[in-house]
């Protein structure tokens, strides 16, 4: 059962989307970093994460209050592989390699490490911004009730 207390600090779904983004955008930012300080390391190749497709997931969960449907696949014939789909809520940290590489096979492009990891810094920022605000309407709307 949820207490008095917790229901009042539970004031939004979203935040709780917000603050896993933060969390990925935190990872993201620790990899491209590590991506940057390995650009002259041999045969090093860059990685990414790809978080977006769960955040969107659970958002639709959240916020549209429709559980997730699938369509589960039917096997015609025993002799058919058992289908199986993709777990797809987790995160996935994958290799970036759509650049060549050099002789000594890195694949590091300082460009689009440092492009991708001014992206994610806005981004970031952005989400914490965001935030502010919305712990600042709520603080706002707390005060003003003590008033009356």
């Amino acid at each position: 059962m949820i207490s008095k207390a917790q229901s009042i600090f539970e004031y939004s779904k979203a935040r709780e989307i917000a603050y896993k983004a933060l969390d990925y955008r935190s990872l993201r930012q620790d990899l491209i970093a590590s991506n940057i300080a390995n650009v002259d390391t041999p045969m090093y190749r860059p990685k990414d994460v790809n978080f977006e497709q769960v955040l969107a997931k659970k958002a639709r969960e959240l916020l549209d209050h429709i559980p997730n449907k699938k369509l589960e696949l039917w096997k015609t014939n025993v002799r058919h592989i058992d289908p199986s789909a993709p777990k797809d809520d987790k995160s996935t940290i994958f290799y970036r390699d759509g650049h060549l590489a050099r002789n000594d096979g890195n694949s590091v492009d300082l460009d689009v490490e440092t492009s991708e990891m001014g992206k994610n810094s806005v981004m970031y920022q952005a989400i914490v911004g965001s935030l502010k605000k919305h712990g600042g309407i709520f603080s706002y709307a707390v005060e003003s009730s003590r008033s009356l």
